[in-house]
């Protein structure tokens, strides 16, 4: 393989490995045999956190590591030379005196571990440590121009992967807070794909399958009573249709099973990144008998992950109020106002403030009906 193909080749690796972790060794291990070097390091370690963000090593002891931060880290000039510089590659006979190492046990420690020449690329303005480098022991010489040229091609796309990883962390937490979230929520979540496939179901709705309530036959949502399993189909299908439709709740009482409260609301065609693979589009609400204390306070978190301050922008331009009224109540800016609302309308799919107020009013109106519902049944089943 040419010199272009093979770096073509590497860069694509370095970018599979943005969404594949175990794959990083390897990919490490080329980087080094590319830029001439031994030993391979990548560590991102913000500085508040308890541990790496993300540390990735090859030909590297970990004993000797543990070594190197316990007894010579703190008087080994070259971070602090690094730090000073531009985040590209610097080889560490251009930042540091040579010489110097030579003068001091930390020149022999390098040299016993095969560790004495090194290039490296440190970003200066994290907050911690955030950088890469190539070791090799010091009969192979010091990197030559090329030998750090070939380095430096692949560091802004090594930078570029970890920033994918690290978002899709990031975007991994979101969906584990959201899961989390909707197990809180007090009554059975659904969600659906647009092929009616459930795709999640909350803490509660688990529990409905669990008890043989409800059931999941090829990830459809059934009940084992025909003329429920129908009302069920019916709802599905309603909730599904794109457009303007009639809103209401069904009630699932088939045979002697406890009575549910169903609803169904659509979501706007952008997800949430926790909901995004399948993409969920519908949202089920399955009430026990007895009510739901449900309202925007907890359906906006759950389905869209809107902080709070957000969830109080949202009712109150779904309660009528302006921009300009707001910010007066709350004695905020309307540019603060502002930027919340363009959250809002990332995490909710929407795009202006008439969309989003559909979007509430369809929520609360399920929410609404299902807690009338609720009570009428209970006031049914109340003895007269």
């Amino acid at each position: 393989m040419d010199t272009v193909e093979h770096l073509n080749d590497l860069i694509g690796r370095i970018y599979d490995a943005g969404t594949d972790l175990v794959a990083w060794r390897q990919v490490l291990t080329d980087i080094c045999r590319w830029a001439g070097g031994d030993v391979g390091q990548i560590l991102v370690f913000e500085a508040t956190a308890p541990a790496p963000f993300f540390n990735v090593a090859v030909g590297y002891d970990a004993e000797v590591h543990a070594r190197y931060l316990r007894d010579y880290a703190l008087e080994d000039p070259r971070l602090p030379a690094w730090r000073r510089l531009p985040p590209t590659v610097q080889p560490c006979h251009h930042v540091v005196d040579p010489d110097w190492f030579d003068r001091q046990d930390f020149g022999a420690f390098l040299d016993e571990n095969g560790c004495r020449w090194t290039m490296a690329a440190i970003d200066p303005a994290f907050d911690g440590v955030a950088g890469m480098s190539v070791r090799r022991p010091r009969r192979d010489g010091p990197f030559t121009p090329e030998e750090v040229r070939r380095f430096d091609l692949l560091v802004p796309h090594i930078r570029r992967s970890l920033a994918l990883l690290q978002r899709l962390e990031g975007l991994a937490g979101r969906a584990r807070v959201a899961e989390d979230v909707l197990d809180r929520f007090d009554r059975a979540v659904v969600l659906l794909g647009a092929d009616g496939r459930v795709v999640h179901v909350n803490a509660m709705a688990d529990q409905l399958f669990e008890s043989g309530r409800l059931q999941l036959r090829g990830r459809r949502l059934h009940s084992a009573d025909p003329g429920e399993a129908t009302v069920l189909r019916g709802l599905i299908a309603a909730t599904l249709e794109p457009g303007p439709r009639a809103h209401g709740v069904r009630l699932l009482a088939g045979g002697t099973a406890a009575p549910l409260i169903a609803s169904g609301c659509r979501l706007p065609d952008r997800r949430p990144a926790a909901f995004a693979e399948p993409q969920a589009v519908a949202a089920l609400f399955l009430t026990p008998n007895g009510g739901s204390r449900d309202d925007l306070g907890q359906v906006l978190p759950a389905l869209f992950g809107l902080s709070r301050a957000e969830v109080r922008l949202a009712a109150a331009l779904h309660e009528g109020f302006s921009l300009s009224e707001i910010a007066e109540q709350l004695e905020l800016s309307r540019e603060t106002l502002r930027t919340q609302l363009r959250s809002v309308f990332d995490k909710t799919g929407t795009r202006r403030q008439g969309t989003l107020i559909r979007l509430l009013t369809d929520l609360a109106r399920e929410s609404r009906l299902a807690r009338r519902a609720a009570g009428v049944m209970a006031d049914t089943a109340r003895p007269q």
